[in-house]
Protein backbone atom coordinates (compact mmCIF):
# COMPACT_ATOMS: atom_id res chain seq x y z
CA UNK A 1 0.00 0.00 0.00
CA UNK A 2 1.53 3.30 -0.87
CA UNK A 3 0.55 6.32 1.16
CA UNK A 4 0.63 10.23 -0.25
CA UNK A 5 2.71 12.11 0.96
CA UNK A 6 1.88 15.67 2.79
CA UNK A 7 3.85 18.42 3.57
CA UNK A 8 3.17 20.17 6.83
CA UNK A 9 2.82 24.33 6.56
CA UNK A 10 4.31 26.13 9.81
CA UNK A 11 2.23 28.71 10.71
CA UNK A 12 3.97 31.47 12.06
CA UNK A 13 1.85 34.30 14.36
CA UNK A 14 4.41 37.81 14.29
CA UNK A 15 3.92 39.89 17.66
CA UNK A 16 3.14 43.43 17.21
CA UNK A 17 5.94 45.26 19.47
CA UNK A 18 3.88 47.63 21.97
CA UNK A 19 4.87 51.16 21.46
CA UNK A 20 6.20 53.52 24.09
CA UNK A 21 3.57 56.07 23.34
CA UNK A 22 0.81 52.80 23.88
CA UNK A 23 2.81 52.25 27.26
CA UNK A 24 2.34 55.47 28.32
CA UNK A 25 -0.82 55.21 27.69
CA UNK A 26 -1.99 52.48 29.47
CA UNK A 27 0.16 53.65 32.17
CA UNK A 28 -1.65 57.25 32.30
CA UNK A 29 -4.98 54.78 32.49
CA UNK A 30 -3.93 52.89 34.99
CA UNK A 31 -3.07 56.16 37.43
CA UNK A 32 -6.41 57.53 36.60
CA UNK A 33 -8.29 54.48 37.53
CA UNK A 34 -5.95 54.43 40.81
CA UNK A 35 -6.17 57.95 41.30
CA UNK A 36 -10.74 57.42 41.03
CA UNK A 37 -10.76 54.75 43.31
CA UNK A 38 -8.44 56.55 46.23
CA UNK A 39 -10.52 59.18 45.59
CA UNK A 40 -13.62 57.42 45.96
CA UNK A 41 -12.75 55.83 48.94
CA UNK A 42 -11.09 58.96 50.50
CA UNK A 43 -14.46 60.82 49.78
CA UNK A 44 -16.27 57.87 51.66
CA UNK A 45 -14.07 57.65 54.71
CA UNK A 46 -14.74 61.50 54.93
CA UNK A 47 -18.70 61.01 54.71
CA UNK A 48 -18.30 58.52 57.22
CA UNK A 49 -16.36 60.36 59.50
CA UNK A 50 -18.47 63.16 59.43
CA UNK A 51 -21.76 60.83 59.62
CA UNK A 52 -19.92 59.63 62.89
CA UNK A 53 -19.24 62.87 63.92
CA UNK A 54 -23.03 64.02 63.22
CA UNK A 55 -24.64 61.04 65.48
CA UNK A 56 -22.45 62.01 68.53
CA UNK A 57 -23.38 65.51 68.06
CA UNK A 58 -26.81 64.59 68.25
CA UNK A 59 -26.20 62.16 71.14
CA UNK A 60 -24.98 64.72 73.42
CA UNK A 61 -27.34 68.02 72.46
CA UNK A 62 -30.60 65.38 73.08
CA UNK A 63 -28.51 64.25 76.20
CA UNK A 64 -27.98 67.90 77.13
CA UNK A 65 -31.22 68.81 76.81
CA UNK A 66 -32.53 66.32 78.44
CA UNK A 67 -30.79 66.86 81.66
CA UNK A 68 -31.84 70.96 81.65
CA UNK A 69 -35.66 69.57 81.19
CA UNK A 70 -35.57 67.20 83.71
CA UNK A 71 -34.58 69.81 86.08
CA UNK A 72 -36.10 73.27 84.87
CA UNK A 73 -39.49 71.61 84.66
CA UNK A 74 -39.55 71.52 88.77
CA UNK A 75 -37.98 75.46 88.56
CA UNK A 76 -39.68 77.00 91.76
CA UNK A 77 -41.07 73.83 93.64
CA UNK A 78 -41.39 74.20 97.23
CA UNK A 79 -42.52 71.34 99.66
CA UNK A 80 -45.58 71.63 101.74
CA UNK A 81 -43.51 72.09 105.09
CA UNK A 82 -43.21 75.49 104.54
CA UNK A 83 -42.55 76.44 108.59
CA UNK A 84 -40.10 78.84 108.63
CA UNK A 85 -38.88 77.93 104.83
CA UNK A 86 -35.93 80.88 103.93
CA UNK A 87 -37.39 80.79 100.29
CA UNK A 88 -38.26 83.98 100.80
CA UNK A 89 -34.38 85.49 101.60
CA UNK A 90 -33.06 84.41 98.33
CA UNK A 91 -35.69 85.66 95.84
CA UNK A 92 -35.63 88.48 94.36
CA UNK A 93 -38.89 90.26 93.03
CA UNK A 94 -40.86 86.66 94.17
CA UNK A 95 -39.05 85.21 90.98
CA UNK A 96 -37.15 81.45 92.27
CA UNK A 97 -35.22 81.83 88.42
CA UNK A 98 -32.93 84.52 86.55
CA UNK A 99 -32.11 84.42 82.96
CA UNK A 100 -29.04 87.24 82.13
CA UNK A 101 -29.66 89.54 79.32
CA UNK A 102 -27.94 87.59 76.59
CA UNK A 103 -30.19 84.55 77.52
CA UNK A 104 -26.84 81.83 77.87
CA UNK A 105 -26.82 81.75 81.53
CA UNK A 106 -29.68 80.14 83.57
CA UNK A 107 -29.75 79.96 87.34
CA UNK A 108 -32.89 78.93 89.56
CA UNK A 109 -33.57 76.47 92.68
CA UNK A 110 -36.56 74.64 93.81
CA UNK A 111 -37.10 71.99 96.88
CA UNK A 112 -35.35 68.94 95.56
CA UNK A 113 -35.05 66.67 98.63
CA UNK A 114 -39.01 68.22 99.45
CA UNK A 115 -38.34 69.55 103.24
CA UNK A 116 -39.63 72.96 102.25
CA UNK A 117 -36.76 75.01 102.34
CA UNK A 118 -33.62 75.65 99.89
CA UNK A 119 -30.98 73.13 101.06
CA UNK A 120 -31.06 70.49 104.07
CA UNK A 121 -32.60 71.23 107.25
CA UNK A 122 -30.03 70.46 110.55
CA UNK A 123 -32.90 68.33 111.66
CA UNK A 124 -36.50 67.16 110.29
CA UNK A 125 -38.48 69.92 112.23
CA UNK A 126 -35.51 72.39 112.58
CA UNK A 127 -35.89 76.18 111.48
CA UNK A 128 -34.59 76.96 108.09
CA UNK A 129 -34.02 80.57 108.96
CA UNK A 130 -33.23 82.59 111.94
CA UNK A 131 -33.13 86.26 112.57
CA UNK A 132 -33.57 86.59 108.50
CA UNK A 133 -29.67 84.30 108.26
CA UNK A 134 -30.15 81.29 106.38
CA UNK A 135 -29.94 77.94 108.44
CA UNK A 136 -29.77 75.18 105.72
CA UNK A 137 -26.75 72.88 104.62
CA UNK A 138 -26.14 71.96 100.91
CA UNK A 139 -27.47 74.39 98.92
CA UNK A 140 -25.99 73.40 95.78
CA UNK A 141 -27.82 70.26 95.54
CA UNK A 142 -31.00 72.77 95.11
CA UNK A 143 -29.13 75.25 93.21
CA UNK A 144 -29.07 74.83 89.50
CA UNK A 145 -27.46 76.46 87.00
CA UNK A 146 -25.95 76.40 83.76
CA UNK A 147 -23.89 78.88 81.18
CA UNK A 148 -22.07 79.34 78.28
CA UNK A 149 -18.62 80.00 78.86
CA UNK A 150 -15.52 80.00 75.74
CA UNK A 151 -17.72 76.92 73.77
CA UNK A 152 -18.28 75.20 76.99
CA UNK A 153 -21.32 74.54 79.59
CA UNK A 154 -20.54 75.56 83.35
CA UNK A 155 -22.54 74.70 85.90
CA UNK A 156 -23.56 76.07 89.56
CA UNK A 157 -21.35 74.13 92.46
CA UNK A 158 -21.08 76.66 95.27
CA UNK A 159 -21.48 76.59 99.03
CA UNK A 160 -20.62 79.97 99.98
CA UNK A 161 -24.26 81.19 100.55
CA UNK A 162 -24.89 78.52 103.92
CA UNK A 163 -25.06 81.18 106.69
CA UNK A 164 -26.13 84.32 104.62
CA UNK A 165 -27.69 87.23 105.66
CA UNK A 166 -31.02 88.58 103.46
CA UNK A 167 -29.21 90.90 101.02
CA UNK A 168 -25.94 87.87 100.58
CA UNK A 169 -28.87 85.63 99.92
CA UNK A 170 -30.33 87.94 97.25
CA UNK A 171 -27.27 87.25 95.26
CA UNK A 172 -27.68 84.24 94.13
CA UNK A 173 -30.09 85.15 91.74
CA UNK A 174 -26.85 87.29 90.48
CA UNK A 175 -24.35 84.69 89.99
CA UNK A 176 -23.86 84.29 86.63
CA UNK A 177 -20.69 85.77 86.41
CA UNK A 178 -18.97 83.99 88.72
CA UNK A 179 -16.58 81.30 88.07
CA UNK A 180 -18.70 77.89 88.11
CA UNK A 181 -17.03 74.24 87.18
CA UNK A 182 -17.15 73.20 83.95
CA UNK A 183 -19.97 70.51 82.46
CA UNK A 184 -19.02 69.85 79.41
CA UNK A 185 -15.68 68.38 77.89
CA UNK A 186 -13.82 70.19 75.10
CA UNK A 187 -12.07 66.65 73.97
CA UNK A 188 -15.06 66.18 71.16
CA UNK A 189 -16.87 69.16 70.89
CA UNK A 190 -17.63 72.50 70.90
CA UNK A 191 -20.75 74.45 72.16
CA UNK A 192 -21.27 77.39 70.20
CA UNK A 193 -24.76 78.30 71.39
CA UNK A 194 -26.92 78.15 74.04
CA UNK A 195 -30.08 80.24 74.67
CA UNK A 196 -33.11 80.33 76.34
CA UNK A 197 -36.03 82.26 76.20
CA UNK A 198 -39.73 82.65 77.73
CA UNK A 199 -42.25 81.77 75.74
CA UNK A 200 -44.94 82.28 77.96
CA UNK A 201 -43.08 83.20 81.62
CA UNK A 202 -43.25 81.75 83.72
CA UNK A 203 -44.82 78.83 82.50
CA UNK A 204 -43.21 77.72 79.15
CA UNK A 205 -39.17 78.18 78.27
CA UNK A 206 -37.75 77.46 74.62
CA UNK A 207 -33.61 76.20 75.17
CA UNK A 208 -31.88 76.25 71.81
CA UNK A 209 -28.33 74.52 71.55
CA UNK A 210 -25.52 73.91 69.07
CA UNK A 211 -22.36 71.43 69.28
CA UNK A 212 -19.65 71.85 66.97
CA UNK A 213 -17.57 68.79 65.91
CA UNK A 214 -13.40 69.62 67.40
CA UNK A 215 -12.34 66.67 64.93
CA UNK A 216 -14.64 67.81 61.87
CA UNK A 217 -15.30 71.91 62.63
CA UNK A 218 -17.75 71.57 59.57
CA UNK A 219 -19.70 69.14 61.22
CA UNK A 220 -22.44 70.67 64.00
CA UNK A 221 -25.69 69.94 65.48
CA UNK A 222 -28.83 72.56 66.23
CA UNK A 223 -31.63 71.08 68.35
CA UNK A 224 -33.94 72.87 70.48
CA UNK A 225 -36.40 71.86 73.68
CA UNK A 226 -39.57 73.56 75.21
CA UNK A 227 -40.13 73.07 79.13
CA UNK A 228 -42.91 73.28 80.86
CA UNK A 229 -42.69 74.43 84.49
CA UNK A 230 -44.88 72.40 86.47
CA UNK A 231 -44.81 74.70 89.59
CA UNK A 232 -45.57 78.00 87.77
Amino acid sequence: MSYKKTSAVIAKIKWRAITAVEMLVALFLAIGLLTAISNLYAQFYQTKLKQNELLMLQKESHQLLTYLQQHIQHLGYQGVSRQQTNFRLFEQDNKRYAIDLNGQCFIFFYDLNDDGCLGKRATKHSSCINRQTNQTKDLAKEVFGIKLERKSLYIYDKNNLEHCSRQECRQLLNACREKWRRFTSEDDYWVERLHFTWLEEPKLLRIALKLTSKKQKLVSYEASGLVYILNH
